[in-house]
This record gives C-alpha cells, structure tokens and sequence, in this order.
C-alpha cells in the first residue's frame, strides 16, 4: 500500500512538472485588467520653452571688435546681463582719423570767429578817419568829395564784415555738424544690452572684424513661456484658459500644469502654434528646452479605462483562460496614456498591452498582470 501511495506521488510531482514546463514554456504576455476610472480627451503635442523676448543686437559700424573684460573672460552663452550695461566696443581707425579732422577744422574756425572777421581791422581804421574827416567838415576844412567817398568806403567795409561774419558763422556750423555727425557714428561703435536678461548667443571673436549689421550679440529675456504645437485636426478643439498636462525632457521625473493662453490663427506645415504658461516653472526652467503636452479637451467618470497602447485602431487582444483572443471596441476619449472603451470590453477583463504583434488568436500565454 505504501508504494502504491509513494508511485502515486511520484506521477502527481511529474504530472506538476510537465505542466509547469509546458506553461513556463508559453510566451508571456503583459496584460491590464479593464476597470473604471476617469477618461480624458487630450489633444496631443509637442512643446518648447521661449524667452518672452529675444533681441538680436545689430552692430552699427564697421571695425575690430572688442569685448568688455567682463565678457571676455566669460566668453559663453547664458551670461547674465543688466540693460545698459556695456558689452564691446567697435574700433574704427577711420573713424577715429576723421573725427580727430573734424574736431580739429572746428577748433579752427571757432578761433577765426573769436578773432574777428578779416576786415574788422581796415573797418575800425577808414571808421577812425571818418570820423575826423566829419569833425574837420564842421570846420570846412575838408572838400566834400573827400568825406563822401570815405563814407561810402566805409559802408562797404562794414558790408563785407558782416558777410565775413556770416561766413565764419556758416563754417563753425558746418565743422560742429560735421563733428557731431562723426561723434553719433562714435556712439554707435559701444554695443550695449538693451534689456535685462542673459546672453543667449555670442556670435564673433573677441578682436574679429565684423561688418555693419552684422549681429554679434542675441539677448534673451530670463523670463519664459511655453510655445506649443498641434496637428490642424485637433486645432478646434483647443480654447484659451484649457489646462494642459506637461512634460519636458529635461524633468523626466516631473509632471507640470499649464494654462493655454492663446492660439494662434495661422498655420505652418498643416501644424497650429499655441502658447501655454506653466502654472508652476521650476526655477531653473531654461529657453530651449523641449517636451510633450496633452491639452485636456473632456473628462467622464466611472469610465471602462484601459492602456493606450492596448488598443491597435479599433482592436485589441483579450486573454480569457490564457489564450488570445481579438475583440473589436469602440473608444471613446483617449490620450497617451489612458483610452476610454464604449463597446467591447467589459470590467475585470485582461487586454495585452505589448508586444501584440508577437501573439495569434487562440494562442495559449502565460499571464503577467502589470498596472499603468
């Protein structure tokens, strides 16, 4: 009797044995059991963070440039700068020589002007002699013709002074326009930054020529937003004040909010700009960064949810009994993550959520139940 027992047994472990094989032999399939929960619609798309304001700075003079000490020995993107404050100069030796020219005529005529005019001298003298020429006539010592033609001399002397005095004014005019004309084209050759924020590009060498227009400084405001990107199928369905969840790349561990602010009405490649503002900006949140948003469009509660990459088009794989088996639904809302199913499938159900390619109706699996 004993061995009968100990043989049967023996057939129970290997009978266990091969049906542990056979099912440890099966593929495994990844599956979610269907159960209630909140669905979303989202519109889906991609994200960029913006500087409010990006300036490119414009040299307005040809020349060597040269950095201040402060850029020089900090010579890269990102550095911090207060508006006005002085980034580089441009040297311009010609500039430089006509300047020194121009101060120089101007210097010149203003001295010829504190002098007098050329005929000042020659005036006060035939205007001397006129005058003793008048006191000797009260005495009818002097022949009329004399006094006439004296006082006629006279009045061209004074003429011509004040033509050369118009002349010496007319020429500092002309030198100090001159000279200020050169010093504004000095006062463009110091590059300055026009806002508060940081340096978002540096584009010359420090002792490079550069040319006018050329743009040898981008700077970018501290403070940002996000600009978004949507497919034009999905463009009616967004309004401002919509809240969007948020991901970006450089905070792989990290959800953000955010609130559309407005949509833009033109299109670029069949795509629609949208620009959000983050309900919350981490504080070292910089211009470039890029991710993912779903805008949320609708909400419904107490709804069948399932995995997102569960559903192929309008199918999916159901596991009943560890085999396959294809069953056609009907989705409601859907984001990335989760899918609202209308018809189809029912609560405490298994889908396969990967891999879905790998697998045929009535194939036998082994069950791996993950969440989402």
């Amino acid at each position: 009797m004993r061995k009968i027992a100990i043989a049967a047994a023996l057939v129970v472990s290997a009978t266990a044995v091969i049906l542990y094989g056979l099912w440890a032999s099966r593929p495994a399939a990844e599956v979610y059991v269907v159960q209630r929960g909140t669905a979303i619609s989202a519109v889906y798309g991609t994200v960029k963070v913006v500087a409010n304001i990006t300036l490119n700075i414009r040299a307005r003079s040809n020349g060597t440039i040269r950095f201040t000490d402060r850029i020089a020995s900090n010579v890269v993107a990102g550095l911090v700068v207060t508006q006005g404050e002085l980034l580089a100069t441009i040297t311009n030796e010609d500039l430089d020589r006509e300047i020194t020219k121009a101060e120089t005529e101007l210097q010149a005529a203003e001295g010829r002007r504190r002098i007098g005019p050329p005929s000042q001298q020659q005036l006060n003298t035939q205007e001397a002699l006129l005058a003793r020429l008048e006191k000797l006539a009260q005495m009818q010592n002097v022949p009329a013709a004399d006094l006439e033609r004296t006082r006629n001399d006279v009045q061209s002397l004074r003429e011509r002074v004040r033509a050369e005095q118009l002349e010496q004014d007319r020429e500092v005019k002309i030198y100090r326009e001159q000279a200020g004309v050169l010093q504004d084209r000095k006062a463009h050759c110091f590059i300055t930054s026009p806002i508060e924020g940081y340096l978002n590009a540096i584009n010359c060498l420090n002792g490079e020529f550069i040319s006018d227009g050329s743009t040898p400084f981008v700077v970018a405001t501290a403070a940002t937003y996000l600009e978004g990107q949507i497919n034009e199928e999905d463009v009616g369905q967004v309004l401002p004040q919509m809240k969007a969840a948020v991901r970006l790349y450089s905070y792989a561990n990290q959800d953000f909010t955010a609130t559309v602010s407005q949509v833009l009405p033109t299109a670029n490649n069949q795509r629609y700009t949208i620009t959000l503002t983050l309900d919350k900006a981490p504080p070292n949140l910089m211009s470039g960064m890029t991710g993912e948003m779903n805008i949320v469009a609708g909400r419904r509660e107490n709804a069948l949810i399932v995995p997102s990459r569960a559903v192929l088009a309008d199918r999916v794989l159901v596991v009943k009994d560890d085999v396959i088996k294809p069953r056609a639904v009907k989705v409601g809302f859907r984001n990335l993550e989760r899918a609202e199913i209308l018809e189809g499938l029912k609560e405490g159900e298994q889908v396969v959520v990967a891999d879905q390619d790998l697998f045929r109706p009535g194939q036998r699996v082994r069950v791996v139940t993950i969440n989402m």
